[in-house]
């Protein structure tokens, strides 16, 4: 292998680590304290990526759309109870910084939930690691729940650094994360190689001017990746470094 490239900047749920489980559990506690409708695991899997707040948001509005389709469908027959369906679901969104706060309450203590590295991903970054790569994880997960998930699947200080949702700066696609990661490592966009599994990171590394690649086995399907600009697609996260090298022969 070249040493074209020199970092690898990863993002976290759906391409380092498996966290449907933790993300749906966590949300199905909290939709059962207000009483809105659990979401299954496709729709964790549509609704993540784009921060907490938009998750639960995300899965709010599911609960008040069937409501408002309730009311449509009753329009014509009972008027009354069309318009008492359509106060239910607007009552529902007016819940949702609430729900923010109950969900992010929840998932302090249940962010590992079966939380595990997907297979060899670990053994993909000992060899990077060993060639004395660079390996930072770029998340818009918060930054204290990504440590703790990331701490538990890899252990304590595995990664060279770690940018998350603190609050204080513009999540994914905004591109001042990767600029801010890269400053940390010493790294520069020609060095690194970006990997996820969504159509917000391969947004976040085109815009960046980064080479990505786009992960399959996540939450996202083939064809999102494709048509959201990805370099290469792997198919498991042992095929990194066949990537890799075909990235640096493009």
């Amino acid at each position: 292998m070249s040493q074209k490239f020199n970092a690898i900047l990863l993002d976290l749920d759906g391409t380092l680590v498996n966290t449907l489980y933790s993300l749906q559990d966590t949300m199905n506690k909290t939709m059962e304290q207000f009483g809105f409708d659990p979401i299954t695991m496709e729709q964790t899997k549509k609704y993540v990526g784009v921060g907490s707040y938009r998750f639960v948001e995300r899965s709010v509005e599911a609960t008040a759309n069937r409501l408002y389709r309730e009311a449509e469908k009753w329009e014509e027959k009972d008027e009354d109870k069309a318009f008492d369906l359509d106060q239910q679901a607007d009552e529902v969104m007016e819940q949702i910084d609430e729900a923010y706060e109950t969900y992010m309450k929840i998932f302090r203590e249940n962010c590992t939930f079966k939380a595990e590295p997907y297979p060899g991903m670990k053994e993909s970054l000992d060899t990077l690691k060993a060639k004395g790569w660079k390996v930072a994880c770029i998340t818009n997960k918060p930054l204290e729940e990504a440590v703790l998930v990331l701490n538990h699947a890899f252990g304590e200080g595995y990664f060279d650094y770690i940018s998350g949702d603190d609050g204080t700066h513009p999540l994914k696609p905004d591109t001042g994360v990767v600029d801010d990661t890269l400053s940390h490592i010493s790294s520069s966009k020609e060095e690194c190689v970006y990997v996820g599994d969504t159509n917000t990171d391969m947004e976040t590394a085109k815009r960046a001017g980064i080479k990505s690649i786009g992960c399959i086995y996540g939450f996202r399907n083939q064809q999102e990746l494709e048509e959201s600009g990805a370099d290469v697609l792997i198919k498991s996260a042992e095929d990194i470094e066949k990537a890799i090298e075909y990235l640096e022969n493009l």
